[in-house]
């Protein structure tokens, strides 16, 4: 087997989330890492109750944005929505409906069982969030999704989507998905149009606001077995932040009981921090 050793600097350094760390209950905390972040170190610490904290890495997602329902390029917001900055952002800014062409379309080369959303500018139009993933048929069937951004309006506040990891769920590409459900995709190729993903597609039932933009949009591990260490006991280790089956964007942590503590620490390594750009996918 081979063996990673890392003898000295790690580069660039920062911090990701709260100076002294990310304040953890037994509800789970959501922290992005930086982009470029290469190395991490986790250090819990100041636990009352707590015995242990919980984690589990956010899987790297895809994120494009249509308004006519991939009739022309999507815009790719996969860096922006997972950067680990609020000085970029995912623009819904009035995002039309389902019907009028509107969806966030988000893949992942592994499953996930939601996302947690940071909302910079909350929307102020009531509407719903429905999921769709495409069935064993690739049929777009709803996720049955619970939306905790939803306070008469989604995306008003912070919060999670979640829903029950369907089975079975297919991995397909947007063109397989597409042609399967009598979308007209364009025929201009763009980046992951053609790549084998879980995918699922986010859609409102009214206008989204003149004002909505989320700060990050983070994937939820498919399982909740959290991994587990004590106070004393840091966690460093490499990551891979982009897409692929080990692509991670960020962590979930939570307690076993009581509160807590946990230091994020990111290293670049041999290269720099940078911030996302949207594209034209």
């Amino acid at each position: 087997m081979a063996t990673d050793i890392i003898e000295a600097g790690l580069g660039h350094q920062r911090i990701a989330g709260a100076s002294k760390g990310v304040a953890l209950t037994t509800t789970a905390a959501h922290t992005g890492f930086h982009q470029g972040t290469k190395h991490i170190a986790l250090i819990p610490r100041n636990f009352s109750t707590a015995v242990v904290v919980r984690g589990a890495y956010c899987p790297y997602l895809v994120v494009l944005t249509t308004i006519d329902a991939l009739a022309t390029r999507p815009l790719n917001y996969t860096t922006p929505a997972q950067d680990g900055s609020t000085a970029t952002s995912v623009s819904l800014i009035s995002l039309p409906t389902l019907a009028n062409g509107g969806a966030i379309w988000i893949g992942g080369m592994v499953k996930y069982r939601g996302a947690h959303l940071d909302v910079d500018g909350a929307n102020d139009q009531a509407n719903n969030l429905t999921v769709h993933y495409p069935g064993a048929d690739l049929l777009l069937t709803d996720i049955s999704d619970t939306d905790a951004t939803d306070t008469g309006a989604s995306l008003a506040q912070d919060g999670t989507v979640t829903w029950t990891v369907p089975s079975p769920w297919p991995t397909a590409t947007l063109r397989e998905i597409c042609a399967r459900n009598a979308i007209a995709i364009t025929s201009s190729r763009f980046e992951y149009d053609n790549d084998k993903m879980y995918w699922t597609r986010w859609t409102w039932n009214a206008t989204m606001g003149t004002a909505t933009t989320l700060d990050h949009i983070l994937g939820l591990n498919e399982s909740t077995a959290y991994f587990e260490w004590p106070v004393g006991l840091a966690k460093v280790e490499r990551v891979h932040m982009g897409v692929g089956k080990n692509g991670v964007s960020g962590i979930e942590l939570l307690t076993d009981g009581g509160t807590g503590n946990c230091i994020v620490n990111c290293a670049a390594l041999d290269g720099a921090f940078t911030l996302g750009s949207v594209e034209t996918a």
